[in-house]
This record gives C-alpha cells, sequence and structure tokens, in this order.
C-alpha cells in the first residue's frame, strides 16, 4: 500500500491546478452533494468542523459561513497543492474563520474528543485503510458529534466520469484501474454501512443522491476530464490531433441522449451520502 500512498499523492498534487481551473462549475453542479452534507450535520455558531480530503474546499466552505461566530473550520487535505488551492478559495470568499492544515486520515493529527462535526466527500474510499480513518474520524468527535461523507455509487450510473476512460480503455490507450481503493470503491451501500459499523459509529442513514455534471459541449468534457483526472492525462498525452479529435467525437456520440440541441451536455451523476454519529 505504500507504492499507492505515494502514487495517489503525485496524481492529486498533480491534479490540483485542474481542479482549481474547474472550481467554479465544480461547485455548481455538486452542490447538491454538499448541501445535503452540512445540512445533515447540522453546523452550529461555535462549532468547529473539519473538513478531511477537503480538495478545493466548497464543502467545508458552506458549513464555514454557518459556525460564525466564534466557530472554527479545519480544512485539511494529504496534498499541499490541494490546500494551496483551498486557501486561495476562501480567500476570495472572504472567510475569515478557516485554518488549513495538513492531515493524513488515517492518522489524524487533531486531540480526541475536540471536533462537533467531520466533513469528508469522496475521500474515504480513496483511502488504503478506509476503516483506520474512520476510526480515527471517530475518536476526534466529540460525545454526540457527527461525520457526513459521500462516496460513488456504481459505475454505470456515472458517465460523466467513466465514459472517457472507457473509450481509452478499449481503444488500447490506457489501462484499467487497479482493484483496491479508488473512485468506485465504495460502490456497494453495503460497504459504506460496513465500514461505519466496524469503526464504531452508529445511528447511520445513506441515500442514494442524484445530480448533472454539465459542460458546454464534448470538447469541453474531455478538456476538463483530462485537466482533472491524471491518469486520463498520462494515457493520453502521446495522441496526436487526429486521434484525440476522432476520440471526442466518438464521447460524443456515447452522450447523445444526455445532449442539448445546442451541443451542451448534462451527463447523470450518482453518488452515496451518509452520516453517522460517534
Amino acid at each position: 500500500m505504500s507504492e499507492y500512498r505515494q502514487e495517489n499523492r503525485k496524481r492529486w498534487a498533480t491534479g490540483a491546478k485542474g481542479w482549481e481551473a474547474n472550481a467554479a462549475a465544480l461547485r455548481r453542479d455538486t452542490m447538491p452533494v454538499s448541501m445535503w452534507m452540512v445540512e445533515t450535520l447540522s453546523p452550529q455558531p461555535g462549532h468547529t468542523i473539519l473538513e478531511l480530503a477537503a480538495g478545493i474546499g466548497d464543502t467545508g466552505f458552506l458549513a464555514a459561513e454557518l459556525i460564525e461566530p466564534g466557530g472554527t473550520l479545519i480544512t485539511s487535505d494529504l496534498v499541499p497543492e490541494m490546500l494551496s488551492a483551498a486557501q486561495r478559495r476562501a480567500e476570495a470568499l472572504g472567510l475569515t474563520n478557516v485554518r488549513f492544515k495538513q492531515i493524513d486520515a488515517e492518522a489524524i493529527d487533531i486531540p480526541a474528543a475536540s471536533v462537533d462535526g467531520v466533513l469528508c466527500r469522496w475521500g474515504y474510499m480513496l483511502m488504503p485503510d478506509a476503516e483506520a480513518a474512520l476510526r480515527d474520524t471517530r475518536r476526534i468527535l466529540k460525545p454526540g458529534g457527527r461525520v457526513a461523507l459521500a462516496a460513488w455509487t456504481d459505475i454505470d450510473a456515472n458517465p460523466w466520469t467513466t465514459l472517457p476512460m472507457r473509450e481509452l480503455i478499449a481503444r488500447g490507450i490506457a489501462e484499467p484501474p487497479p482493484p483496491g481503493p479508488g473512485q468506485f470503491a465504495w460502490s456497494e451501500q453495503s460497504v459504506v454501512a460496513d465500514t461505519l459499523d466496524a469503526a464504531g459509529f452508529i445511528d447511520y442513514e445513506i441515500h442514494a443522491l442524484d445530480f448533472v455534471v454539465r459542460y458546454p459541449s464534448a470538447e469541453v468534457w474531455w478538456a476538463t476530464t483530462r485537466e482533472m483526472s491524471s491518469r486520463v492525462r498520462d494515457a493520453t498525452a502521446g495522441l496526436d490531433g487526429d486521434t484525440e479529435a476522432d476520440l471526442v467525437a466518438a464521447l460524443g456520440a456515447k452522450a447523445a441522449e444526455w445532449t442539448a440541441e445546442d451541443g451542451s451536455l448534462e451527463l447523470p451523476a450518482r453518488t452515496w451520502v451518509a452520516a453517522a454519529n460517534a
């Protein structure tokens, strides 16, 4: 797993620029997920909220407004490049009650029973030992504290992210991702439930939440995917222009049912959202 950890950190470090560049569209499209998580956490003035694997920080930033006055949001990520992007986002939004901290979620450097709530959107399923991460999450929560998380459901329900890689694999341009931690490691609801249970959480709830990911065109869809996914970017680094144009055309054809007359796309997405008490 040490090799996976190193590779994972490298991928997110190189992808941070793309995530920051697409922050506005990402925030818009994923708002239903972030809102569900924040609402179920029910942050109150004076609370301390920790966001793990925060990326560019948008989910936690919604909570930051609700814990004023006197509350603190700790925005954390394993990757310094992501934290720097999140800090720039916070400054642009005018947030003043946010601390930034590099944290490995499997060994959280925060005292026990010191946090009122934890957010982790699409993070736990990427961790080599998600159960250990959730156990440590439970350790730092105050009695009655709550965790809210999201994890992607099955591959077929998320063509916005799976169609490009499937096309690359079908053409022999990319290899299938290895088994283990990854985007769809928690695609079965039972995995979410069992991991929460094994970590000692109680009174958990798990729901499927559908939303859409929007792109102005198939070309923008492809360009955004390359910017945000280091796997796709690395696999396609040597493609010539004609091959890439053919690839984009094939993706557009596969997404025809979600394409409007002006060429814009609204691609389906589905995620688990879950919450539990410490």
